[in-house]
């Protein structure tokens, strides 16, 4: 109870944005080259980002990504193409250099943070990946609870710490998303809980599995809900009975990010039922997240609804990663630089003459 107690302390210290941060946003983009409304979402995205950090240097933009892995009990069942051995081997990729998030980390200039939270395998010679370890793997949910309350909240405020420290305290804006064979069984299963709709409509194909699994996994899905009886009212709860090591880390860095008043883009599926899972810890928590895109699991609309987002990209991902959220960093980056370079309308000598209307 004494670290549960913790964590409400770290929920007080997250404030609102500036109200006059963004009055300030919004009086220089009304002095600007830049039309009013011109980068449709991005826009509003920019303007938030703005808001939040207003000393951003457009020169020197800190992109900081950061992978949460987890394996999940529930992988027994098999309802993924792949066995959960595979998150380890993944996670040895993203330590070796070679995974594709690597890739896009590279190719976007920001820092990559790969973290195991609970992975079975134990990753080989990997000083880049930073052991948070909840455990090896989740129970599985079709049998009982995920975890402990205690496994919880050790994991959100690790997740905290994580922003809170010198690896990510300085970064302009965080990329937050997962690996963890299984964890799609249950972010389905946290959405239809929390969005009070079907199993049929949360649950859908995962890593490429068949029609016939998918039937397997949207009773796998009901099961665990009806086994487990979350309280729907108590996000710790419904992460001790339905959650992943690797969800739980996800909730923390979103916390650590609105403590630290840092933006944070959040992944698809899995990371989105992270957010509304700490949105309904802290609603304020909606003022410094950012949905990058919109996954091809089904599920993933219902969340971003309740979270009332608008997704950045819409290009049927499901590649995990983070990698949605990284693909975007470039894109907020310079719809940034848009507003914070672009000359005033004064300094391009534009005067009413030189209108129609």
């Amino acid at each position: 109870m004494i670290k549960e107690e913790i964590v409400k302390d770290y929920l007080k210290k997250i404030k609102p944005v500036d109200h006059m941060a963004k009055r300030r946003i919004m009086l220089k983009e009304a002095k600007s080259l830049k039309i009013s409304g011109s980068l449709g979402i991005l826009d509003t995205i920019a303007k938030q980002v703005l808001s939040i950090k207003e000393e951003i240097n457009p020169y020197n933009f800190k992109k900081s990504i950061v992978v949460m892995a987890g394996d999940h009990g529930v992988a027994k069942e098999s309802i993924s193409v792949f066995k959960s051995s595979v998150t380890g081997k993944l996670l040895q990729k993203i330590s070796e250099g070679k995974a594709p998030i690597n890739a896009i980390a590279n190719t976007v200039g920001a820092f990559l943070v790969p973290v195991d939270m609970g992975v079975t395998e134990i990753v080989k010679s990997c000083p880049t990946v930073l052991n948070m370890k909840l455990g090896y793997v989740t129970n599985n949910i079709a049998k009982g609870p995920a975890m402990h309350r205690g496994q919880v909240i050790e994991g959100i405020l690790k997740g905290i710490q994580l922003v809170s420290s010198e690896l990510l305290i300085h970064s302009d804006i965080i990329a937050v998303g997962e690996i963890g064979i299984g964890n799609t069984t249950s972010a389905s299963a946290i959405t239809s809980l929390l969005c009070k709709i079907s199993p049929e409509e949360t649950v859908g194909q995962g890593t490429g599995i068949s029609l016939d699994v998918q039937d397997r996994k949207i009773n796998i899905v009901k099961k665990s809900l009806l086994i487990n009886m979350a309280n729907p009212d108590d996000p710790i709860d419904i992460l001790t009975k339905l959650g992943g090591f690797e969800i739980v880390g996800v909730v923390g860095v979103i916390l650590g990010a609105a403590i630290n008043k840092i933006p944070v883009v959040v992944d698809g599926f899995i990371s989105s039922v992270a957010g509304l899972l700490a949105y309904r810890m802290s609603q304020i928590v909606s003022e410094y997240m950012i949905i990058s895109h919109l996954s091809a699991e089904p599920g993933h609309k219902y969340v971003v609804q309740e979270l009332d987002k608008s997704p950045l990209l819409s290009l049927g991902m499901r590649l995990g990663q983070a990698s949605g959220a990284g693909l975007t960093l470039p894109l907020i980056e310079s719809a940034c630089a848009v507003y914070l370079k672009s000359a005033t309308i004064r300094e391009s000598e534009i005067t009413a003459e030189d209108k129609n209307i």
